[in-house]
């Protein structure tokens, strides 16, 4: 019989690190998802002002929170990339936050099956 390796309070302490880790990771992996499609459907967008004629492009509804405002097509398209800009600067921001948190993660990993072996399981099941 296997014998088991006493958890200190280190220990516990890394394991609640890694769960911390590990919910902070899930979200982060989430808002960048939710993020990709935003700048995908604003290229999306911006592919559809240019296909418009002089005659449409004079007034295009564009939703701004709960309410739509009336743009230009070169407004909007100023708009739209503007948008686009900030959105890829902060989830370039959540891609490296997400990469620090898995090294972080792995680092973690490597010191607890280090101790315990395969009496404890920290992959994530997909």
């Amino acid at each position: 019989m296997a014998t088991q390796a006493k958890v200190s309070a280190e220990d516990q302490a890394l394991l609640n690190k890694f769960a911390r880790s590990y919910q902070l990771q899930t979200q982060l992996k989430a808002e960048c998802k939710e993020m990709k499609t935003l700048v995908e459907n604003i290229n999306e967008a911006t592919d559809e002002v240019l296909l418009l004629d002089d005659e449409d492009s004079a007034s295009i509804p564009c939703r701004i929170g709960s309410c739509f405002v009336h743009f230009n097509s070169d407004s909007l398209n100023e708009h739209l990339e503007a948008k686009k800009a900030s959105t890829e600067t902060v989830l370039a921001e959540k891609t490296n936050e997400l990469e620090t948190i898995t090294a972080e993660m792995e680092r973690i990993k490597k010191v607890l099956y280090g101790k315990f072996g395969d009496q404890i399981n920290l992959d994530a099941e997909e």
